[in-house]
């Protein structure tokens, strides 16, 4: 199904959405923006927004992994960036999810080439939590096995394709912001624009699994609700000992989901 959407709607769909994005945002937009906007830059997003293209991919590995590693939460309180061999790994997970993703990059408007922010969607299957297990019984470091145990719990465990009866969703599978550039309600605007991405392609449904509190916030302010969520204590090892304890804010793991067309669903 992925092979056919990208086909059939991939070359209109680059050209639409460059040309949406390129306006002024919707009034829901607005709404959203200006409740955030001690954090903005005169009410919107300083940033532009286009989709990412297949030379792209070099720097957007590079860009996502140096803020999971050094930055995000989970990754850090496992000490997966201590490990030369769990970068490597992490860095063949995030480019092989990039051919079959549907890629928003934020940018600087002054300097096109700098990225500011990125946003990796792709198409959920129930069966992907067992594909995560299966990559971490093939991963020979401690780190980044426990990290890909983690998110294979976070993908099957909520249920979702069995709540909202479907086959596949729309997932927002990394959201990464420069950390000089935060604050600025670019993560929150990229979040926007994933989802109406997932309108446009025909996804009914979309997911975003965060390991974070601040993505979490995020994930509420453009209108995800929060469907599963479970504390970092409670995910032990063999001997009882949590595998992960990030630093406070941080102490829940939360699934948010909506409908793209709620009047479509019964």
């Amino acid at each position: 199904m992925l092979r056919w959407v990208q086909n059939f709607r991939w070359r209109s769909l680059r050209s639409g959405l460059k040309s949406k994005l390129a306006k002024s945002p919707s009034e829901g937009d607005r709404r959203i923006e200006d409740n955030h906007s001690p954090n903005t830059l005169s009410g919107s997003c300083p940033c532009h927004v286009r989709l990412a293209k297949e030379a792209d991919s070099p720097a957007i590995v590079q860009f996502v992994q140096a803020i999971l590693l050094h930055h995000e939460p989970l990754v850090r309180s496992l000490h997966v960036c201590r490990s030369s061999a769990s970068e490597s790994g992490l860095a063949d997970y995030i480019r092989v999810l990039l051919p079959d993703s549907f890629t928003l990059l934020a940018v600087n408007p002054v300097q096109p080439e700098r990225i500011v922010g990125v946003a990796i969607g792709r198409r959920s299957c129930h069966w992907d939590g067992k594909r995560l297990i299966e990559r971490a019984d093939r991963t020979r470091c401690d780190q980044l096995r426990k990290l890909l145990y983690i998110w294979s719990i976070v993908e099957a465990e909520p249920n979702l394709h069995q709540h909202f009866c479907t086959r596949c969703l729309f997932e927002i599978a990394f959201l990464a912001t420069a950390i000089d550039a935060q604050r600025r309600g670019i993560g929150l605007h990229l979040t926007q624009r994933s989802v109406a991405l997932a309108r446009d392609l025909g996804f009914h449904f979309v997911r975003m699994n965060c390991t974070c509190e601040y993505s979490s916030r995020v994930a509420t302010k453009a209108g995800l609700e929060c469907h599963w969520t479970v504390p970092y204590h409670h995910l032990v090892d063999s001997t009882e000992q949590p595998v992960a304890l990030p630093d406070p804010p941080h102490t829940h793991i939360k699934v948010h989901a909506m409908a793209l067309f709620p009047d479509a669903v019964h």
